[in-house]
């Protein structure tokens, strides 16, 4: 009887099917484009479940709508966050999927002189995307040295970049760089009013759920964990972070 339980209970944590939402407005991350949902996490995410034998919901959201849905227990995991157990204690994490470089990219016309941040932003308006935690950006912020614009979205951030309705704007380099190139075909964007002046310390991107998540949600992450590592390992990550930026 004692095998029959554990052999229950794992088969119910396979079946359970998640509902795992991630940011649709982060390209080349994940993003939604001509009514698909792609981008290079939902890529790997998708290939990892196809390892596992396992299916679940994978669809996009507005990244604060996803923070609240997950601190609201409304879906089961979200991707892809930083790693924020302070402003975030509601996330539990699995091993990070891979490594990102948030940038400082200003108007040409507010870059002169800045290098060192934050002591060469004095006064400086800084964009950033609803629900984008920076740390070094809040402190900044809070001891007065620069300030912050917050609106929905990468696009309508670097819109307000372009047209120097804010001094700079923070964000992932791949993303940031994927992004004006898509404005620069559009005729959007002039290919060189905007200039990357600071990179920040290195973060990494996870698939976090509730930290008082199901026992089968959690058996899942164990099971992500191990497959995500074994991508690493095989080349399988970097493969997909290719076929976006190359």
């Amino acid at each position: 009887m004692k095998y029959l339980a554990l052999f229950i209970f794992f088969m119910s944590a396979c079946a359970h099917s998640l509902n795992i939402v991630g940011d649709d407005a982060y390209a080349p991350y994940s993003y939604k484009e001509g009514g698909q949902f792609k981008g290079i996490y939902t890529d790997i995410i998708n290939q990892a479940l196809g390892r596992m034998g396992e299916q679940h919901s994978v669809k996009g959201m507005p990244w604060k709508r996803g923070l609240n849905s997950l601190k609201g227990k409304m879906v089961d995991a979200l991707y892809p966050p930083y790693y924020r157990p302070e402003q975030r204690p509601y996330m539990a994490y699995s091993i990070d999927i891979l490594d990102e470089t948030p940038v400082i990219f200003c108007h040409k016309d507010s870059a002169v002189g800045l290098k060192s941040f934050p002591a060469d932003y004095q006064g400086k308006v800084i964009g950033r995307n609803a629900g984008f935690v920076t740390p070094v950006i809040d402190e900044a912020a809070k001891n007065g040295i620069i300030k912050i614009q917050e609106v929905k979205g990468m696009n309508t951030n670097l819109q307000k970049l372009v047209n120097k309705r804010v001094d700079c704007y923070v964000n992932d380099r791949l993303s940031v760089l994927f992004e004006l190139k898509k404005m620069k075909a559009k005729g959007k964007y002039d290919g060189s009013s905007v200039v990357e002046t600071s990179a920040l310390p290195a973060e990494q991107g996870f698939l976090a759920i509730h930290v008082d998540a199901s026992e089968a949600t959690k058996a899942f992450i164990g099971r992500f964990n191990e497959t995500i590592q074994a991508m690493k390992t095989d080349g399988s990550i970097q493969k997909v972070i290719d076929s976006y930026t190359k």
